[in-house]
């Protein structure tokens, strides 16, 4: 009785325990320490060697995967919380296809591409659409990685990069590009219908991460536009007094918060009740885009013509909130879910 009583509890209950913000702090303090907005603006297409050699002797990847493989068996609760910390000082280093394509390859028993991940010998990201559906995609992280998990009718492969890839300019600055998938050397790693769930979980995995970074990213916007307005004054006032001002940044902060919440609670479900509530993760993105478009939006509304300019952080924050997005596609394809499984949208 006291367990169901428990159970029930962590379902309604979302804070964090003291290993969970312990590795909260941890990773907050090596993003802080290795991704400056001077590393950020440098960082040559989106990504920068030297944090994410670091990164990867800290275990950024070997933390996704089973200890039965080799890895560290994190939670999906605690890679959000590493999701968050990373969106916060927009690490140029692919730590959300990473980590995906990782926990991907462990659950169909890819255990050569699990230890290239974990030595570091290979860069592996994955496709966002079939194959069958779409042979040419924009991949994430396809600029720098060397092969792609991608799946193809019931079946998942192994796709080698392109021989002529090249970095797509894009407004999130991310080292995303365009690969022919047909066209790329490839082996299969699994198929059935166990091939085909994993991938769609994968894919959902990806959404959740990028919706953590996005609330990460977005209470940074926050913090920066509370700094400015408690720093800056006109008429002879500081700015934040201004209720133009204040409230809107209270309501921005508002929509950070329950993004996070709900990132947070869809983790948790995907972990330990992973057939239950599936409407949580396209709603946790949905929520997540939106919160931090209006965080940065605000941010640099705030910051004046400071905010406009290429030396605020604050623009930093705007584009990636803008343009991490458009990589999955179109958001109303993650409304849609949403309504598909939810019982009152099948009864309208």
């Amino acid at each position: 009785m006291a367990d169901d009583l428990e159970h029930v509890l962590r379902r309604n209950d979302y804070s964090l325990d003291e290993e969970q913000s312990a590795v909260s702090e941890a990773f907050g303090d090596f993003f802080e320490s290795v991704s400056t907005s001077e590393v950020v603006r440098a960082a040559v297409d989106g990504f920068d060697p030297e944090v994410w050699r670091r990164a990867a002797e800290l275990g950024i990847v070997a933390m996704a995967i089973p200890e039965s493989q080799g890895g560290d068996g994190a939670t999906v609760v605690d890679l959000v919380l590493v999701a968050e910390r990373y969106g916060a000082h927009l690490a140029p280093i692919p730590l959300v296809e990473a980590i995906v394509a990782a926990r991907l390859a462990a659950e169909i028993q890819a255990g050569d591409v699990v230890r290239s991940m974990i030595e570091g010998e290979r860069m592996v990201t994955m496709a966002l659409r079939p194959s069958h559906e779409r042979s040419s995609q924009l991949v994430p992280a396809g600029a720098i990685a060397q092969a792609a998990l991608v799946s193809d009718g019931d079946s998942l492969l192994l796709v080698e990069a392109p021989d002529d890839v090249r970095s797509e300019p894009n407004l999130g600055e991310s080292p995303v590009a365009w690969w022919d998938l047909a066209g790329s050397p490839r082996r299969v790693l699994a198929s059935g219908p166990a091939a085909v769930g994993a991938y769609r979980r994968a894919v959902r995995l990806w959404k959740l991460l990028t919706g953590a970074a996005l609330t990460g990213s977005g209470q940074k916007a926050i913090d920066l536009a509370v700094e400015f307005a408690s720093s800056r004054k006109a008429f002879g006032q500081y700015i934040g007094t201004f209720q133009a001002i204040s409230h809107s940044i209270v309501d921005a902060a508002n929509l950070v918060q329950a993004s996070r919440n709900l990132t947070r609670k869809a983790a948790w479900y995907a972990e330990y009740e992973p057939g239950t509530a599936p409407e949580l993760i396209p709603a946790a993105y949905v929520s997540s885009v939106r919160a931090a478009v209006k965080a940065s939006t605000v941010g640099v509304h705030v910051q004046g013509g400071f905010g406009f300019s290429t030396e605020s952080d604050m623009t930093l924050h705007f584009r990636r909130a803008k343009g991490w997005p458009l990589i999955a596609g179109p958001l109303v394809e993650e409304v849609h879910a949403v309504g598909a499984v939810l019982p009152l949208a099948r009864a309208l």
